[in-house]
C-alpha cells in the first residue's frame, strides 16, 4: 500500500470577491507558508495550484519576500507553473493555451526554476481533445483533472489521448470532492485549527476502507482547497499515516513520483479526446457545470477580439518585422498577450463571478485593445514611412490633385478575394477636386473611382458619409477629416499589403446593378435568399438545390439559473414566435445586397420570485408586465458568395431569460465542431441519450465550440460561424435537425450575493456570425479559413499619391493545402531574424500543404510547443498524421 500526499491550495484570483481583496488573502498565504519552510525542515514541498501569476502577485506587494521564494523554488520545495494562470479550455483558442504555458515556463525561469512538470487542470470546466498533446509539448509528465473527466469503472489512474495518439499518464482526482478530498474527509477542516490525533486516524481509516478499492492500494491524498493556508499539520499528519498503516509507503509528494512509479504498466484504461462527463453518479460532486459557456457574453465577446487580434493580426505583422531584425516592439507584443491571459483564469473568462469582478475584467480587455490600436498605428506607420518620398513632413496633408493611395494590410497568409467594407478618410479643410450630386444638387460628396495594381477598375458602393469627424494621426495630431464607407472586391495578396488607387472621376459614379430578385429576395449566382413575412428566411444553395428554411429564428427561455448552471423554472414558458416582423432593404448594389429584419417578442419583462402575506416563499412567476424584446438583424449577401453575413442587435430591456438562434437544417445523423486544433463529430442531442436522465448534473444538448459548428452529408452542408462571443451551441434531435446556438442568458445570481444586474446583460448586445452554405467537397480547413477571414480586421490608410514613390509587395509568408493555419509569431527568445509557425490538422484523416516565403529562410526547424528545438526541417511540403499539431522555427540571415 502507498500513500502519496499533496498538499496545495487552489488559488481564483477573483471569483466571489475582486482580485485585490484576493490578493490580501494571497499574501497573508505566503506569510504562513515562509513561516512553516522556516520552522519545519521536514516540511518537503508545497505546491500553489499549478500556476506563476501568483509570484507576481505576492512580490508586488511584498518584494522583500523574492528571494526566499526563489530559493525554495530552486530548492524544489515550491511548485510554481506550468500555467500563468489556470484557464478555461473552451472558452480561450489554442494559441492562447499554448501562450499561457510559454508565459508560465517564462515567469518560473525568472524565479529560479524550470516549471512544475505536470499538467495540474484541477478545477476546470471540462477539457479540449488535444489537451494531452499540448502538455506533452512542454515535456509535461501527465495530467491531473477532476471535473469532466470520464470514469472508466471509478479508475483513478488512466491514460489519456489526443487526436493525434499522443498518451499522457492521467489522473482523476476524487469525484466527491476533488483536489479537496484529503482536506474534507481526513483531516476534517480547511483551517489551520490544531488536530486530534485519534479522530484523525479514525477519519483515515475509514477513507482507506471506502476508497480501497477504486484506489488499489496507491492512495492520493489531496490537500487542498480554494484560498485555502497550507496546513501547519503536514508532517505531523504524514507520521500519523505512517504509524496507522506501519507497512505503507508514505510520499510527500507532488505527483511526480507518481507518475514515475505508477505509469509503467501500459494496461491501465484508456480515455479519449474531450472529457466533458457530466457528474452521474450521487457521491459524484464534480460537476462539469458546462453552462459557462453561455454567461457573460460580454466578457466572451470581449476576449475573442483580443484575441483576433493579437493571433491573426499583430502576432504575424511582427513576426514579418522580427524577420527583418526589427524587435524594438516585440517587449509590448508580450506585455499585451500577458494582459490578456490574466482573463482567462477559470472563474474570470467563464463568467461566474461577481459583477465587480467582470467590471474589472472588462477593462482589461479595453486596455488590451487600447496597446492593439498604437501597435496597429505601428504597422500603418512602418509601411508608410517605407512609401514615402524624401524630405515629406506632412503624409496626411492632402492631395491636391485628389489622388490617393489606398493601401490594404492583409496578414492571413492566403489571399483574400471577397468584398470588404473599407473606411476612406479625406481631408475636411481640402474641397476635393471632384464632386457629384443628383440632379439639382440634393446631396454633394466626392467624386472618385477606385482601379487595382493592374489599372482595372474596382465597381464600389458607397455606404455612408460622416463629415467632419476628428480623426488622430499621431499623438497630438487630430484632424477633422470627411469619413466614406465603401464596400468592394478586395483581391488582397496573402501575408502583404496591396494597393489600391483612388482618382477623381469627371463624371458621375453610379451603377443600376442589383442583386435583389424581388422586394425580399436576392440572388448572387450561388446561393438564394428569400425573406418571409414572419422575418425568417430561406437560402437556397444554386449548386444541389437544397434549401435550408426559416433560418433567423429564435426560441425565448426563462432562467433561474447563475453564471455556472442553465435552469428553467418549473413550470417553463418557451417563446418560440414572434409577434411582429418587418423587413427593409438597406444596401442595395452590383456587389453587396443588405436586408434588415427586426422581430419583436412581446415577453413578460422579468421573473418574480413571489411572498405571501406570511412573509414566506410562494414561488416563481413571470412578472404581468410586459416588454417588447426587439431583435434586428442585418443580412448580407455578396456577388458570387457562399456565405450569408448576419449581424444581430438585440435590444435588450427583458431580464431573466436565455436567447437562442435556431437553425434548421434537415440534415440527419449528428454534427461537426471546432475546437482548439480539432474537429469533434458529435450526435444529434445528448450523447448519453435517456441513460443520463437520472444523474446528478444533467447533460445539456448544447456544448462547447471554438467558431464553427455545422453539419453535412453527401451533398453538402451548412456551417455556422462566429466572430465573437459565442461557444454553446447543439444538435437538436427535432424533425428540422436544428442547431441552436445559444446568444445570451440573462441571469441575476451571483455568488455569494444577494443578486445583481450585470449579468442580465441590459442594452444593445451584437453579434457577428455567417452562414457558410458548402458543396460536399468542401474541407474543414477551408472552412477554417472562411472563419479566420470572419475574425480578421484589415488595417488600411489613404496617403496622397503625390506623396509616394512606387515599390513593388510581395507576400511575406504563403500556405497552400489543407494543412490548417494557427500562429506565425516572433519567436519566444526575441532573437532579430527569427519567428516560429504553427500549423496543424484537426482532422482524422492525413493532409498536406506547402509553404511560401518572398525571401525563404536560411533555416527551419521543428520545435515543440515549448519552442525547444527537435530537428531541422528539409522542404517546404509538409505532411500531417491526423490530428497533428506542428511547430516550426524560422530563421533568416
Amino acid at each position: 500500500m502507498k500513500f502519496y500526499y499533496f498538499n496545495s491550495t487552489h488559488w481564483d484570483r477573483e471569483w466571489y470577491q475582486p482580485f485585490q481583496e484576493f490578493r490580501k488573502y494571497l499574501v497573508d498565504t505566503a506569510r504562513v507558508l515562509l513561516e512553516i519552510f522556516e520552522r519545519d525542515p521536514d516540511y518537503r514541498r508545497f505546491t500553489f495550484d499549478g500556476q506563476t501569476i501568483v509570484l507576481e502577485d505576492i512580490c508586488e506587494i511584498r518584494p522583500d519576500w523574492r528571494p526566499k521564494l526563489e530559493a525554495l523554488i530552486r530548492a524544489g520545495k515550491l511548485n510554481v507553473g506550468p500555467w500563468y494562470v489556470m484557464p478555461d479550455e473552451f472558452l480561450v483558442s489554442g494559441e492562447a493555451l499554448i501562450r499561457n504555458l510559454l508565459t508560465g515556463k517564462k515567469v518560473a525561469e525568472e524565479f529560479g526554476h524550470a516549471p512544475w512538470p505536470v499538467g495540474y487542470v484541477c478545477d476546470i470546466f471540462g477539457h479540449i481533445a488535444q489537451l494531452p498533446q499540448i502538455l506533452a509539448g512542454f515535456r509535461l509528465k501527465g495530467s491531473v483533472a477532476w471535473r469532466g473527466t470520464e470514469d472508466k469503472g471509478r479508475e483513478h489512474l488512466l491514460w489519456w489521448e489526443a487526436p493525434d495518439g499522443t498518451r499522457l499518464p492521467h489522473i482523476n482526482l476524487g469525484k466527491w470532492c476533488g483536489y479537496s478530498e484529503f482536506t474534507f474527509d481526513v483531516r476534517g477542516n480547511h483551517s489551520a485549527e490544531p488536530l486530534d490525533e485519534q479522530a484523525f486516524k479514525t477519519r483515515l481509516r475509514e477513507y482507506v476502507e471506502r476508497d480501497r478499492n477504486r484506489w488499489n492500494g496507491s492512495f492520493i491524498l489531496s490537500d487542498g482547497f480554494d484560498h485555502a493556508c497550507p496546513s501547519p499539520d503536514t508532517s505531523k499528519m504524514l507520521r500519523w499515516i505512517q504509524e496507522a498503516y506501519p507497512d505503507a509507503g508514505v510520499i510527500h509528494t507532488d505527483y511526480t513520483e507518481l507518475f514515475d512509479h505508477e505509469f509503467g504498466c501500459a494496461e491501465r484504461p484508456v480515455i479519449r479526446g474531450e472529457q466533458i462527463q457530466p457528474a452521474c453518479h450521487a457521491d459524484h460532486n464534480g460537476w462539469q457545470i458546462s453552462a459557462t459557456l453561455s454567461s457573460r457574453y460580454d466578457v466572451k465577446q470581449g476576449n475573442d477580439l483580443c484575441q483576433n487580434e493579437l493571433e491573426l493580426l499583430l502576432d504575424p505583422a511582427f513576426a514579418a518585422f522580427a524577420a527583418a531584425g526589427k524587435t524594438e516592439q516585440l517587449p509590448m507584443l508580450n506585455y499585451q498577450w500577458k494582459h490578456l491571459l490574466q482573463n482567462h483564469a477559470h472563474d474570470s473568462i467563464c463568467g461566474c463571478s461577481i459583477d465587480r469582478v467582470h467590471r474589472q475584467i472588462l477593462s482589461r480587455f479595453e486596455e488590451v485593445r487600447d496597446i492593439g490600436r498604437t501597435l496597429v498605428k505601428e504597422i500603418q506607420t512602418t509601411d508608410r514611412a517605407a512609401l514615402l518620398k524624401p524630405g515629406v513632413a506632412d503624409p496626411n496633408r492632402a492631395a491636391a490633385d485628389g489622388c490617393y493611395t489606398l493601401r490594404l494590410y492583409n496578414p492571413l497568409p492566403f489571399e483574400l478575394d471577397e468584398i470588404r467594407e473599407v473606411e476612406l478618410v479625406f481631408p475636411a479643410d481640402t474641397a476635393y477636386p471632384k464632386r457629384q450630386a443628383e440632379p439639382f444638387g440634393y446631396e454633394f460628396f466626392n467624386s472618385f473611382r477606385l482601379y487595382d495594381e493592374q489599372g482595372g477598375e474596382i465597381v464600389y458602393q458607397l455606404k455612408s458619409i460622416r463629415r467632419n469627424q476628428t480623426c488622430s494621426f499621431h499623438r497630438q495630431d487630430a484632424r477633422s477629416c470627411d469619413l466614406y464607407m465603401v464596400a468592394f472586391r478586395t483581391r488582397l495578396r496573402a501575408a502583404g499589403w496591396t494597393t489600391v488607387q483612388l482618382r477623381p472621376s469627371e463624371d458621375v459614379v453610379r451603377s443600376f446593378a442589383t442583386l435583389a430578385v424581388g422586394p425580399t429576395s436576392a440572388d448572387n449566382g450561388l446561393l438564394r435568399l428569400d425573406i418571409n413575412p414572419d422575418g425568417t428566411f430561406d437560402l437556397t444553395d444554386r449548386r444541389s438545390g437544397r434549401a435550408y428554411r426559416r433560418l433567423n429564428d429564435y426560441r425565448i427561455d426563462r432562467e433561474i439559473g447563475d453564471g455556472w448552471n442553465h435552469v428553467r423554472p418549473v413550470g417553463n414558458r418557451r417563446i418560440a414566435a414572434a409577434s411582429r416582423a418587418q423587413t427593409a432593404l438597406v444596401c442595395d448594389g452590383p456587389e453587396r445586397i443588405q436586408f434588415e429584419i427586426t422581430r419583436q417578442y412581446e415577453v413578460p419583462q422579468e421573473l418574480e420570485f413571489a411572498g405571501t402575506i406570511h412573509e414566506s416563499y410562494a414561488g416563481i412567476r413571470e412578472s404581468r408586465e410586459s416588454a417588447t424584446l426587439e431583435i434586428v438583424t442585418t443580412v448580407t449577401l455578396d456577388r458570387n458568395s457562399e456565405r450569408v453575413g448576419m449581424h444581430t442587435v438585440v435590444h435588450n430591456n427583458v431580464r431573466d431569460y436565455r436567447l437562442q438562434l435556431l437553425l434548421p437544417t434537415g440534415i440527419a445523423g449528428g454534427g461537426f465542431a471546432e475546437q482548439a486544433f480539432a474537429c469533434l463529430e458529435r450526435p444529434d442531442g445528448r450523447t448519453h441519450g435517456t441513460l443520463s436522465e437520472p444523474w446528478p448534473e444533467p447533460e445539456m444538448v448544447e456544448k462547447n465550440f471554438a467558431g464553427i459548428i455545422g453539419k453535412r452529408d453527401a451533398a453538402g452542408g451548412i456551417a455556422f460561424l462566429s466572430r465573437a462571443g459565442l461557444h454553446e451551441a447543439g444538435f437538436l434531435e427535432d424533425e428540422n435537425r436544428s442547431i441552436a446556438v445559444t446568444l445570451l442568458r440573462a441571469f441575476r445570481r451571483t455568488v455569494q450575493t444577494d443578486g445583481e444586474t450585470d449579468g442580465q446583460l441590459p442594452g444593445d448586445r451584437e453579434f457577428d456570425y455567417a452562414l457558410d452554405l458548402f458543396p460536399a467537397e468542401r474541407t474543414f480547413a477551408e472552412l477554417v479559413r472562411a472563419e479566420q477571414k470572419l475574425r480578421v480586421d484589415l488595417p488600411s490608410y489613404l496617403i496622397a499619391s503625390e506623396l509616394v514613390e512606387s515599390r513593388p509587395d510581395q507576400s511575406f509568408f504563403t500556405l497552400s493545402g489543407e494543412l490548417v493555419y494557427s500562429a506565425l509569431k516572433p519567436a519566444e527568445d526575441g532573437k532579430p531574424g527569427s519567428a516560429v509557425l504553427r500549423l496543424c490538422n484537426p482532422t482524422a484523416c492525413p493532409v498536406s500543404g506547402e509553404l511560401g516565403f518572398a525571401a525563404p529562410p536560411r533555416r527551419i526547424a521543428l520545435c515543440r510547443l515549448d519552442e525547444t528545438e527537435i530537428e531541422e526541417v528539409s522542404g517546404l511540403n509538409l505532411t500531417f498524421h491526423p490530428g497533428e499539431i506542428r511547430t516550426l522555427r524560422l530563421e533568416w540571415e
